[in-house]
């Protein structure tokens, strides 16, 4: 038995976030306050979604000496994610996002990365090796590629995330997939990278013709569409008062991964991952409400 259900490869974000009238344009102005200073980061988010779901998961990230490293380290730890494989290195800055939110809850996002926070090659073997499942976001070919075919050599499920910032991500997509097990996009990522809409009978090529488990499309207040060997689902999203939709992707995919490590099906999977995230988009922050498995069960039977 491995010791992780999931190794989640990316490092955690200090987000700064602002209350906006509106979200500005250009060379635009508007009077903003801001309203907190939480603890981030994508695929980061996940990792403490999943922690608190139940599922034993590490993370396998770089941080820095300073306070905002250890509030990083201290959130893992509050939501249940093993820190032994983060990399400690004395200077290096937190990444950092500056986060709008309007008066509907949506948002827009500045995202500055500090390169010295990558993902540390040399305990990601020893990392995957003791993980049921690796969960990232390809945005590194190179790192990606080596992590996934070390991955497939020791029997660990491979999950990414794609988004519309990855870079070059229209030209390196095939080989993206046919490195994973599940894929998940975001609407736009899809876009992005597919040239193409997200119906039914395009997932349902993409899963056979890149032998996935699963390939799921979130769609935000639209819903999600998904594809796996027995074929499509959908669902509506719950209609929920929106607070803050940062985060919102990021708990859906952790909670979905918790459905796919525990055989749900494909319906439950995208009922259930629907849920956390709409109870997490009713507070503030990306990890505002993250939620038991009791706390999504209880939503669920309350909205019906």
């Amino acid at each position: 038995m491995k010791t992780f259900d999931v190794v989640a490869v990316g490092s955690g974000t200090v987000d700064l976030i602002f209350r906006v009238p509106r979200l500005p344009g250009n060379d635009d102005k508007v009077i903003g306050k801001k309203v907190a200073e939480l603890i981030g980061g994508t695929v980061a988010n996940s990792a403490c979604v999943m922690g608190k779901l139940g599922l034993r998961v590490t993370s396998l990230s770089t941080a820095g000496d300073d306070y905002y490293a250890q509030a990083i380290i201290d959130d893992f730890h509050r939501n249940g994610v093993d820190t032994r494989f983060i990399l400690r290195k004395p200077g290096v800055a937190a990444n950092m996002a500056i986060i709008f939110l309007d008066d509907s809850g949506e948002k827009a996002l500045v995202y500055a990365p500090n390169d010295e926070t990558e993902t540390c090659m040399v305990q990601a073997p020893q990392a995957i090796d003791c993980s049921r499942l690796v969960y990232m976001m390809p945005g590194q070919l190179d790192k990606f590629r080596t992590l996934a075919r070390y991955a497939r050599e020791k029997n660990t499920k491979v999950v990414i995330d794609v988004e519309s910032h990855i870079k070059n991500s229209q030209q390196n997509i095939k080989e993206m997939l046919s490195l994973s097990d599940v894929a998940i996009f975001n609407k736009e990522g899809f876009r992005t990278s597919l040239q193409q809409e997200p119906d039914a009978e395009v997932l349902r090529r993409l899963v056979e013709e890149h032998d996935l488990d699963a390939l799921v499309v979130t769609c935000g207040g639209e819903g999600v569409i998904a594809c796996d060997r027995k074929g499509v689902a959908t669902h509506p999203g719950y209609n929920v008062s929106v607070i803050d939709t940062t985060g919102a992707g990021d708990t859906f995919n952790g909670a979905f991964i918790y459905c796919y490590l525990n055989n749900r099906e494909l319906n439950d999977a995208l009922s259930f991952a629907s849920a956390a995230a709409a109870i997490n988009i009713s507070h503030v922050g990306a990890r505002g409400k993250l939620s038991t498995v009791d706390d999504v069960n209880k939503f669920k039977e309350q909205y019906q």
